[in-house]
């Protein structure tokens, strides 16, 4: 293991989870984010919960760590660890055993760390290792407490008594304000779909004044596995939704989008304008997809890896029993999939689409081919 190192404090100028960082530092796409599935149980059931499907009501033994700490010394150019779930704080034994020691292991070696929580259990969890945390991140798609109500437990077959629903809704607030004001950075995430529509202005709203949240984030609610079923919104729909939020946005907060189905090389005078406008906006960021191009994600019990959103298309691809993760990330980027995807735009530092956007959006768009055209315009090589 490296040593430690100095770490840029996270703002609009340094997201550390920004995948053309790569393109800058290395010239080419690199393995730079490792997410790691530490847990399958959840406290709630939400019925967009992108991997509702695999949770659980008891976790099998994890590998050993090890293992785990071999096949991350293995990556050289590790800059940022996710951690993700379930719920990653619910259960005491796998955060002794499995969150801390990850913790532990990437504040020594100076990489920066997301902690995925709904944020709604003891707030003395949260404190235990916030000095771990670079950013503590959140989904908040509730537009009324009754949609947290309903939606947040839409998919548990025994449903809690709405009072104790309500008081996790109450306790997910005043965690993320106390721990927001006690200098930990909080990124509240919202899922542009038919239900967050109406109440994207409370929404953010909540997210700013409420919860004290130093970043909100916005995507777009693309039907992956247990989330497949939902109502997602048209193109036109899409955009208009985000020019509303930067139009009622609070302009002193950092607002970031991500997996955005807007692209520089789509020949569409309105996405021109919007892209634009996004470029310009005052503390405003446009991330590109890290899944697939920078990052995979590693089940701590089986092993198995995935290229996280391409899970549902393109499954398992390898097992860290078996192989280092560089050479399963060299390997996803030599396939078929990945090399009609991963195109990259000098212009603008653009990544291009996953394959859900495309797939969804953009079926028979050969992004390939635009990327030459750009090339072209632009007087790339």
């Amino acid at each position: 293991m490296t040593t430690s190192k100095i770490k840029q404090a996270i703002s609009i100028y340094n997201d550390p989870w920004e995948a053309y960082n790569d393109i800058k530092q290395f010239d080419q796409l690199t393995l730079s984010n490792v997410e790691f599935t530490t847990t399958n149980l959840c406290n709630m059931r939400c019925s967009h919960c992108a991997v509702g499907y695999t949770l659980q009501t008891k976790d099998p033994d994890p590998l050993p760590m090890n293992l785990i700490y071999q096949r991350l010394d293995e990556i050289p150019n590790l800059r940022t660890m996710s951690i993700t779930g379930g719920e990653p704080m619910f259960s005491k034994k796998s955060i002794n055993n499995v969150v801390k020691p990850l913790l532990k292991y990437a504040h020594q070696r100076g990489i920066y760390v997301q902690m995925n929580s709904n944020l709604t259990l003891p707030q003395d969890r949260y404190l235990e290792i916030a000095e771990y945390i670079d950013v503590m991140h959140i989904s908040h798609n509730w537009g009324t407490i009754q949609e947290f109500a309903e939606v947040g437990f839409g998919a548990m077959k025994k449903q809690p008594p709405l009072k104790a629903k309500l008081k996790l809704y109450e306790q997910m607030l005043d965690n993320a304000s106390t721990l927001s004001d006690q200098g930990m950075f909080v990124s509240a995430e919202t899922m542009l779909n038919q239900n967050t529509l109406p109440h994207l202005e409370n929404i953010h709203k909540e997210i700013v004044n409420d919860m004290k949240c130093s970043r909100h984030e916005v995507h777009p609610m693309y039907p992956a596995d247990f989330a497949s079923q939902l109502n997602v919104l048209s193109l036109k729909d899409m955009k208009q939704a985000i020019h509303h939020l930067l139009d009622i946005r609070d302009k002193n907060t950092w607002m970031l989008f991500g997996t955005l189905p807007i692209y520089p090389c789509i020949n569409d005078e309105n996405d021109q304008l919007l892209l634009e406008r996004l470029r310009n906006e005052k503390n405003v960021t446009v991330r590109n997809d890290p899944d697939g191009r920078s990052r995979l994600n590693v089940n701590v019990f089986s092993g198995d890896v995935i290229v996280t959103d391409f899970g549902d298309e393109n499954g398992t691809i390898s097992n860290i029993k078996n192989d280092k993760l560089t050479d399963v990330f060299d390997a996803w980027l030599s396939t078929d999939l990945a090399k009609s995807l991963n195109c990259h735009c000098e212009a603008f530092q653009c990544l291009g689409p996953n394959v859900l956007v495309k797939n969804m959006y953009y079926p028979n768009t050969n992004f390939r081919e635009n990327e030459i055209t750009m090339h072209t315009e632009h007087s790339f090589q």
